[in-house]
């Protein structure tokens, strides 16, 4: 009996001998590691979701500037805008005297020279709602500046319902093709974002090819060129034919050289 007792207190003692029974302080220290890795895993989990939501907002926030950016109007954009539709009209007529007068000159003689001013261009784009019918789908409100021997031209374009202002600065002359203008084009941008000029090539083409023109593109150190041949029509008045030799741009104004010749 007594040998029976001492082996009972002895397994008793000892309880990872006793079947069926787990030891208090292995159990607790179990618990202990699964409840830090369960906190483990809540704390990584926090990061990746803060992260996430960190990039998220960044992505966001980047993406408001880069829209706000898109919207922003060059300074002699938004006064072209301004000019009240009076003004437009006036400047329209005197662009279309000027070109009245024009073929009156170039009949009489063989060399000719003209000046149009970049009020008379904006104040005919402004108000001569036949132009903006054969404007590309979704671009409008095209105008120019002219300045440092650059032509500024700056238009709306309508892109996921959005109406961004995208600007291109070209230099424009003539090419020893007859009939045929180049569009040298600097840089094109969205507000204050640089953009390809993969960005308005199509619509510059769809342009142009409206008004019956051939377009053609090419490169000078390494600035994109639009090679634009225009219809003979357009060089013709009557039984008069044009020439265009020289394409000048000042300040506020272009001035344009050519020849005329009869085919009578």
């Amino acid at each position: 009996m007594l040998g029976a007792w001492v082996f009972v207190f002895s397994f008793g003692r000892n309880g990872e001998d006793m079947p069926g029974i787990e030891p208090d302080g292995d159990r607790n220290a179990a618990d202990g590691k699964d409840a830090i890795v369960v906190e483990i895993g809540k704390r990584r989990i926090q990061k990746v979701v803060t992260r996430l939501l960190v990039g998220i907002g960044v992505i966001l926030v980047l993406g408001g500037l880069v829209f706000r950016a898109s919207l922003i109007e060059p300074d002699a954009y938004r006064a072209a805008l301004a000019m009240s539709h009076a003004d437009a009209e006036d400047y329209r007529f005197e662009f279309e005297e000027k070109l009245i007068d024009l073929g009156t000159v170039v009949r009489e003689k063989e060399q000719w020279k003209t000046t149009i001013t970049q009020s008379e261009i904006n104040g005919w784009l402004a108000a001569n709602r036949e132009f903006s019918k054969t404007l590309p789908s979704g671009v409008s409100q095209p105008r120019i500046s002219l300045s440092d021997a650059r032509m500024s031209v700056v238009f709306r374009c309508e892109v996921m319902g959005v109406n961004a202002i995208f600007q291109g600065e070209l230099d424009v002359f003539c090419t020893e093709v007859p009939r045929q203008i180049a569009f040298r084009i600097f840089n094109v941008r969205s507000g204050w974002i640089p953009l390809s000029v993969n960005a308005i090539a199509d619509q510059f083409t769809m342009g142009m090819l409206a008004y019956g023109a051939d377009v053609e593109w090419a490169e000078m150190d390494g600035d994109p060129v639009a090679l634009v041949l225009f219809p003979a029509e357009s060089f013709r008045l009557g039984k008069t034919v044009l020439t265009v030799k020289a394409v000048e741009i000042e300040e506020g104004k272009v001035m344009i050289t050519g020849g005329s010749k009869s085919n009578r």
